[in-house]
């Protein structure tokens, strides 16, 4: 009996594994119908539509978002009866300083019961730095005039100034948290306990929750609040190849990433990555474990900060010729500290191979080991460490904060005006106690972030000063603090405004190469008058007397009126000799040995009648675009609204021009070339080789000779393929005047370029290569079809960075004698008590004589 029923619960559980679906359904029904009556009141009780959270990317959690600066938003989000087919689109945000609104959108498609992302990039204008706490989206079918749901989208504000260090790890990500309490991450002046720390602090780190998906934005252009990713035994395969393809754009323009070494690093998986080409160092699988007694060079080097002591309370003395110098870097450095490992744990070092072109920091001053290697990629730098910042010894090392301030981070020392200028330094928060994102940050869009005005041509002038330092020289003078409340005025790096240099004088050519004249206020006045004139006295007159009817003067007021309407149409009216035309100006800025491109667009529509357009660019997901402000918006203007459109087509909808007026707009994309510009160097020989596809006209060649001169190198025209020889010769050769034809003059613009190089120590050894192509990029599809366009396109090319500045030059290291101003050199000084000389002092690995890699293009301190 107990073998039978067995066999029968056998063969009815085998049967069960066996129903459907609706099988197993019926059979619930009837075994627990209760179940089945909460599920379907649940089901009846689901609200069609569910939104779940919505992220800012890099954050998992944290909606942090900086004004002017474009960011991506992703919701997760579900529909719960039917397939549905719409759009998400967000409450309209007022454009700075125009009579004008964007609603930002995307294609919403939802399948049934199956939980999406949508992503949507994003730009907020605010003029105060504040960032609304709500953001609301809507989400609707195309044409609808009410929304099926909406989600408030909740966000935080990033000041100006600060910026995100992004922690890439798979192991250690909590042991990062003791970084934000370091002083290398909050100003000096700041109270640790103070309820404002986190708004003023200058960097917020980014640590993610879950490592193996990590809310990377795979849209290059919302990369500008990442100062440095630390990258920390994480493996690549994780990100998406749109990932890592905007990583990769984002460190060129300026990004720094820095990978750390010790024991069990991940060096090996990086150099068959796409971060293979751009190392600086090899690692050659061998590591070196430190003693107490080892570390001793290191732990002289990075002395603990110490914004509280004084000289006078130094623990050990202090030389007299070292005393000046303590005075005026405020005592912030206290008497080296050593760093003691565990009796069994030792501080593993990795033993690194520099490659051709790279620069090393060395471990300490009697060390044979090297602490790190780096090199250039763009205007950014890759940083190998040979330890790992977070061994449990070092995280017990005070001296950590300063290594990781000088090293990992580069971040300059907070210095006064007087003492800068006593010593040639440049900085922007001199007297202020503050440090701005232009400090902390290399990150650089020339069409955003270049602030020199033109110059006439010239290009052996000093670099004029810009608007934020003159507002920083007035704030100098007044020597007060800076707080939040003011940070807000200085431009952060990146910001997207239409008041910087480059989209002013964009739209001072546009405007001329029109044609189009607006009256002067002394023709407005006349009319003014003179209908003034007619309306009362002489309408009242003739009727009064010539036509004997007073009472008809009421009624010629309207006829009055409408001819002079009609009057002054035909006195303003001017034949374009056609309907509609577009005028251009692009600015395609590259870097040495880097295929891919960023692509400015500054363009003005004319109408002769009221038109929408819709600008589209259907080749490229990258691209974004914005009306660009006219400068001419009075108050009580009528507020127009138009619509970017980032997916499933980005586009700019609904763009409307105004009768015989010119509408502008600014659009920027990531674009790849036919092949790099690049800058070969084969002992005396030195060439340009141009292998982009385009015809660059009129090159010159731009090259910093220090103190804000430049020398100029005509080098002609560059086909397609071909390459210009660089002559070096001592006297500068004036660039020539070149000729654009109808259409924008690209005199103007190309002076600009030509005489705007930084003189920060990161931008110290640059050479730029300045030339123009008769043709705008194509891409940009306008509708309805222009009958007549005309542009041209300015050439940027960044051919070559200078070397990492050294950690322990004069603005990193406020201690430092004997090292110039740009931190390349080798310091002199012996160590003293509480600091070292040698901290940053780096050799450059021997360069090859041609450039292999894209990464061995950036020479180390070579000069033409």
């Amino acid at each position: 009996m107990l073998l039978a029923g067995s066999l029968l619960l056998l063969s009815s559980g085998q049967a069960q594994a066996q129903l459907t679906a609706t099988e197993e359904e019926r059979l619930q029904i009837l075994t627990d119908p209760d179940a089945i009556r909460k599920k379907l009141e649940k089901e009846r009780n689901r609200p069609a539509f569910e939104f779940f959270r919505s992220q800012v990317a890099p954050f998992d959690i944290l909606p942090y978002v900086k004004p002017n600066h474009w960011f991506t938003l992703t919701f997760e989000l579900r529909a719960n009866d039917d397939n549905y087919d719409g759009i998400l689109q967000t409450e309209p945000a007022k454009l700075l300083g125009m009579p004008h609104e964007i609603y930002f959108r995307r294609d919403g498609r939802l399948i049934k019961e199956q939980r999406a992302r949508r992503a949507m990039q994003i730009m907020i204008p605010d003029a105060n730095g504040v960032i609304p706490k709500q953001l609301g989206v809507d989400l609707l079918r195309a044409g609808a005039l009410r929304p099926d749901t909406t989600w408030p989208a909740t966000l935080s504000t990033l000041p100006p100034h600060q910026m995100l260090v992004l922690i890439l790890s798979k192991d250690s990500t909590s042991k990062f948290a003791a970084w934000n309490k370091m002083s290398a991450t909050l100003p000096g002046s700041v109270e640790r306990d103070g309820g404002d720390l986190e708004k003023l602090r200058y960097y917020r780190l980014v640590l993610p929750i879950e490592p193996d998906s990590v809310s990377l934005s795979s849209h290059p252009l919302t990369w500008t609040t990442i100062s440095h990713v630390i990258w920390d035994n994480y493996s690549p395969d994780i990100m998406s190849v749109t990932q890592q393809q905007a990583m990769l754009d984002w460190l060129h323009w300026g990004g720094q990433i820095v990978l750390c070494g010790g024991a069990g690093q991940t060096f090996s998986v990086l150099r068959d990555s796409f971060l293979g080409p751009f190392l600086p160092a090899e690692a050659s699988g061998e590591t070196v474990p430190l003693s107490e007694e080892t570390l001793g060079p290191l732990s002289q080097s990075y002395p603990p900060p110490n914004y509280s002591s004084s000289v006078e309370n130094q623990s050990q003395p202090v030389p007299a010729q070292r005393r000046s110098a303590l005075r005026r870097g405020s005592s912030r450095y206290r008497a080296a500290v050593p760093i003691r490992p565990g009796a069994k744990r030792p501080v593993y070092l990795t033993v690194l191979k520099a490659k051709p072109g790279a620069s090393t920091v060395p471990l300490g001053e009697a060390s044979p080991h090297v602490l790190a290697v780096e090199s250039r990629v763009g205007r950014g730098r890759i940083t190998m460490l040979a330890l790992n910042p977070n061994e449990e010894a070092l995280l017990a090392w005070p001296g950590l904060d300063t290594l990781i301030r000088r090293v990992v981070l580069r971040r300059p020392e907070e210095t006064s005006s007087e003492w800068a200028s006593s010593e040639g330094l440049t900085s922007s928060s001199a007297g202020r106690g503050r440090l701005l994102s232009q400090d902390l940050s290399w990150y650089r869009i020339t069409s955003r972030d270049l602030a020199t005005p033109p110059v006439d041509g010239a290009t052996d002038k000093p670099e004029p000063k810009t608007k934020v330092a003159a507002q920083l020289a007035v704030a100098d003078a007044a020597a007060e603090p800076a707080g939040e409340s003011d940070l807000h005025q200085f431009p952060a790096v990146g910001d997207w405004r239409d008041s910087a240099t480059l989209p002013r004088l964009s739209r001072d050519l546009l405007e001329e190469a029109s044609g189009i004249t607006i009256p002067s206020s002394q023709f407005v006045m006349k009319v003014i008058l003179a209908y003034l004139l007619a309306v009362v006295p002489l309408n009242w007159l003739i009727c009064r007397f010539v036509i004997n009817r007073r009472e008809w003067a009421w009624i010629v007021v309207p006829v009055v009126a409408l001819c002079f309407a009609v009057g002054v149409e035909r006195m303003a009216a001017h034949d374009m000799g056609y309907d509609t035309a577009a005028d251009e100006i692009d600015l395609l800025e590259v870097h040495g040995d880097y295929q891919r491109a960023h692509l400015t667009r500054l363009v003005s529509l004319y109408t002769s009648g009221r038109s929408s357009f819709a600008v589209s660019y259907p080749d490229d997901p990258s691209a974004l675009a914005l009306p660009l402000d006219n400068g001419r918006s009075i108050r009580g203007e009528e507020i127009s609204s138009s619509i970017w459109q980032s997916s499933p087509v980005p586009a700019l909808l609904n763009f409307t021009v105004q009768p015989r007026s010119l509408a502008l707009f600014r659009a920027e994309q990531m674009l790849a070339l036919g092949g790099v510009i690049r800058l070969q160097e084969e002992g005396e020989k030195r060439q340009v080789f141009n292998d982009s596809g385009l015809e660059l006209r009129d090159a010159v060649l731009i090259e910093a000779t220090g103190q804000g001169k430049t020398r100029t190198r005509p080098l002609g025209t560059i086909k397609p393929g071909a390459s210009a020889e660089i002559v070096a010769k001592a006297e500068d050769q004036p660039a020539p005047r070149v000729d654009s034809g109808p259409g924008p003059d690209a005199n103007p613009f190309l002076d600009v370029l030509r005489a705007a190089l930084g003189d920060r120590e990161e931008d110290q050894g640059e050479l730029r290569l300045v030339a123009w192509v008769n043709s705008t990029v194509r891409g940009q599809v306008i509708e309805p079809v222009i009958d007549r366009k005309r542009g041209f396109t300015a050439v940027l090319v960044h051919l070559r960075s200078g070397a990492p500045p050294s950690p322990d030059g004069k603005r990193y290291n406020l201690l430092a004698e004997g090292s110039p101003a740009s931190g390349q050199a080798e310091s002199k000084s012996k160590p003293a008590a509480g600091r070292s000389g040698n901290a940053g002092r780096r050799q450059s690995a021997p360069a090859s004589s041609k450039n292999a890699t894209p990464a061995k293009g950036m020479r180390a301190g070579s000069s033409l």
